[in-house]
């Protein structure tokens, strides 16, 4: 006995296997065959809640271009990714990356500068310095300031001036 014939296509025939088929599908084929898309998208965009969604989102929006709001750095990031000499694959590069720095290299900053104000001169702590964002400096701002006694002793605003003096430096 062949494979074939073991299977139901084999037990019925293929030409009777195709015509079941076809039958079968020949409704949802005739309702694609016959739909037009633009009535389609009329009766999509006639849903309530479609067209509620996008008064909302424009009325929300007012003057701006996009109801995100974007710093202007942001956008002369984005208006320089968009010219003619950057390739695509270096746009979305730069675009995709995350910024600043992991958060272990956070973490492992806190950590070293738990010793004290004297341990920025240390070349790791320079460099996981470095890689902060500007978010993540306030936040290890914060966290050297609120240190409990029993762990390290808490940086002064003068300290912290010193760390954020430093990234500014480092971030030329």
């Amino acid at each position: 006995m062949s494979a074939l014939a073991s299977t139901s296509v084999g037990a019925i025939g293929q030409d009777t296997a195709r015509a079941t088929i076809t039958a079968a599908f020949s409704a949802v084929r005739d309702d694609a065959d016959n739909a037009v898309p633009e009535l389609i998208a009329d009766d999509a965009w006639a849903t309530p809640t479609w067209r509620e969604a996008a008064l909302e989102y424009h009325k929300h929006r007012g003057n701006r271009a996009s109801i995100a709001p974007y710093a202007p750095e942001e956008i002369a990031r984005l208006h320089r990714l968009m010219a003619d000499n950057v390739s695509l694959e270096r746009a979305w590069a730069e675009i995709a990356r995350p910024s600043g720095a992991a958060a272990s290299t956070v973490e492992a900053l806190v950590y070293q500068l738990r010793r004290g104000g004297t341990e920025l001169s240390n070349p790791n702590a320079r460099r996981r310095l470095l890689e902060l964002s500007e978010q993540q400096l306030h936040e290890v701002s914060a966290r050297l300031q609120k240190f409990m006694p029993h762990i390290a002793r808490a940086w002064s605003p003068s300290e912290v001036e010193l760390l954020v003096q430093l990234w500014s430096d480092l971030h030329g």
